[in-house]
């Protein structure tokens, strides 16, 4: 396979600061993938800003990797709610405006 356009995960964790384990957790516990290559673990260039996001939570609220899966869903159902409510708002709006 190659490996140009893959994140090595060692140099993730060294730019980042954190442990190879805390994203092997992360990994274990299904919220990123990781593909390995020649024994030597890769990110998807796609997963990078997921894994971002959960080295912020990790690092900035002090929120341990293991209980990262918990808060993450609730983060995407959140999403999910302020896209729906962004389309009923529009919808709305469509719907005032056809009526004056």
């Amino acid at each position: 396979m190659q490996t140009t356009h893959l994140i090595s995960v060692r140099e993730f964790c060294l730019y980042h600061h954190v442990e190879i384990t805390f994203v092997e957790t992360l990994a274990d516990n299904g919220l990123i993938e990781t593909t390995i290559v020649e024994q030597i673990t890769y990110v998807q260039p796609e997963q990078l800003g997921r894994l971002e996001k959960l080295v912020r939570l990790h690092q900035d609220l002090a929120i341990h990797a293991d209980d990262l899966d918990v808060v993450s869903d609730l983060l995407d159902r959140v999403e999910d709610l302020q896209q729906q409510l962004s389309q009923l708002q529009n919808r709305l709006i469509f719907y005032e405006s056809s009526t004056n």
